[in-house]
């Protein structure tokens, strides 16, 4: 009789564990000791944040992988690439992202909001006004230009660094660090994403752009007249764009290949999510859209979080509102 029970048990607990989550079921939180979380980055099954301290946390549990605790406040957020992360707080610092061991640091003396750029060997970083590029593995610098304060972190993307300052965007060699070229946008304060060959931007009165990235030459416009804009790069290079509606668009000649009107909801941001995109309110509702059209499949009530952090593998990370959690929930299959 016990043999048979705790055989029951054994199966009770097997199907628990394979029965699949519901749509915004809570996975997993994870506490926090400070409000003040800059996002992001994953990385090799690894979810890394800024909290003023900096996090690891494993993404299939949310367990703390290790914590590295920052002198003072406002770190900016974290950048993995290549076995290392980087972040600034007062200056800009390498960790091992597997351990949280300290590899390098490059001392400014300025504080800095904006996350660096990494890529090909090396690291971009600003602060007070000076746009540095160090080599990724030691930190010695390489270059710097006196670039004025950015408006948003620099773009690295073939053998370029593309920045926003004073209403115009910038293409610097990211060798040498000379200009190739700038275009002025109207305003500074959008952010930057580049695919195919182009450089997406957003201007003044919500006007996104498409720049060749060799040239800056404005290849294509869209007037979206929303204040807020955010892009996204899908897996075959289309651009998602953001702005009150949701487009989707052929990053070489600006071609809609959808469009997704929410009517009052208003989107604020969307990514690609294996095959479909995944789309969040204003309302901090999630909508699970068709890759292909645009069409609307499902829509997962969010829980009061203030920034999408990861999307992939069937859940999102974002913080929980006022409550200093960071929490993961499930997301629907089509």
């Amino acid at each position: 009789m016990l043999m048979r029970c705790m055989a029951l048990m054994l199966l009770a607990a097997a199907a628990g564990a394979c029965a699949p989550s519901r749509d915004g079921e809570i996975l997993w939180e994870f506490q926090i000791k400070k409000s003040h979380v800059q996002w992001g980055a994953v990385d090799a099954g690894r979810l890394y944040l800024c909290a003023d301290d900096v996090y690891c946390l494993d993404i299939a549990t949310g367990s703390l992988v290790w914590e590295f605790k920052t002198f003072g406040t406002h770190a900016s957020a974290p950048v993995a690439d290549a076995g290392r992360l980087y972040f600034q707080c007062g200056g800009l610092y390498a960790l091992d992202a597997a351990t949280g061991r300290v590899l390098w640091e490059f001392w400014t003396n300025e504080w800095a909001a904006d996350a660096p750029a990494a890529g090909a060997g090396k690291v971009y970083a600003q602060a007070g006004g000076v746009l540095y590029c160090l080599d990724a593995a030691n930190g010695k610098r390489l270059w710097s230009l006196k670039t004025g304060a950015l408006e948003s972190a620099p773009v690295v993307h073939a053998g370029r660094v593309f920045f926003c300052h004073d209403r115009a965007v910038f293409c610097l060699d990211a060798e040498s660090g000379q200009e190739l070229w700038h275009c002025e946008i109207g305003s500074g304060r959008g952010q930057l994403a580049c695919s195919r060959g182009y450089l997406v931007s957003a201007g003044r009165g919500g006007l996104v752009r498409a720049h060749r990235i060799t040239t800056g030459e404005v290849q294509w416009q869209l007037a979206t007249d929303f204040p807020l804009v955010h892009f996204s790069v899908t897996g075959d290079g289309s651009v998602l764009i953001s702005a009150g509606a949701l487009y989707c668009v052929n990053p070489e000649t600006g071609n809609p290949l959808w469009t997704f009107n929410p009517g009052r909801l208003f989107v604020r941001d969307a990514y690609a999510l294996e095959g479909q995109i995944l789309a969040r309110t204003f309302g901090n509702e999630f909508l699970l859209l068709g890759g292909a059209d645009g069409s609307l499949h499902r829509t997962v009530p969010g829980s009061g979080g203030s920034k999408l952090v990861r999307y992939g593998s069937g859940a999102v990370y974002f913080p929980g509102g006022k409550r200093r959690t960071v929490t993961c929930i499930s997301m629907p299959a089509r």
